[in-house]
């Protein structure tokens, strides 16, 4: 399995780390086993590797959700503009806004982006029209409907 690693993003990694973080992209649950005989290490090798990328945060095999699948089927992005005396406690609202999957600072005439999911738009509506804009502090949204994703990727090994 030759791939091409960007060997900058995790300079401690060597080769090794970098082809069992492929196998594991491509399927979290792949057995160790099956791993370790791809690569011609042992299961040990292949348990403890991972372990230590776990320990170090550099690695993590979480489940993800198919959002289509869970009766989602609006994403919109918003910016936000915040009065710059209230954007910590904008954030912090926006925090705990249940339909805010992601909150991002940001440079430019808006301080702030935030993904939203909601069923639809008349859900979509309300989130506007009752929580965001009761925000102290916001004074400008732009509200960018996603009509199709046409790429989504998580992996970091090409």
């Amino acid at each position: 399995m030759e791939e091409k690693v960007n060997r900058q993003l995790y300079s401690d990694l060597d080769d090794l780390d970098y082809r069992i973080v492929k196998f594991l992209e491509d399927n979290a649950r792949m057995p160790f086993t099956q791993i370790a005989t791809e690569l011609g290490v042992t299961e040990r090798t292949i348990r403890m590797r991972v372990q230590q990328m776990q320990s170090d945060g550099i690695l993590s095999l979480v489940g993800v959700v198919n959002p289509i699948k869970a009766g989602i089927r609006m994403q919109a992005l918003i910016q936000i503009a915040v009065d710059q005396n209230k954007l910590d406690q904008v954030v912090e609202e926006l925090m705990d806004t249940y339909e805010a999957r992601l909150v991002v600072l940001t440079s430019g005439e808006y301080q702030l982006i935030i993904q939203v999911f909601t069923r639809d738009y008349e859900e979509l509506s309300e989130f506007l029209m009752k929580k965001l804009n009761r925000v102290d502090g916001i004074t400008r949204t732009n509200v960018i409907v996603e009509l199709k994703v046409l790429k989504s990727r998580l992996k970091f090994i090409r």
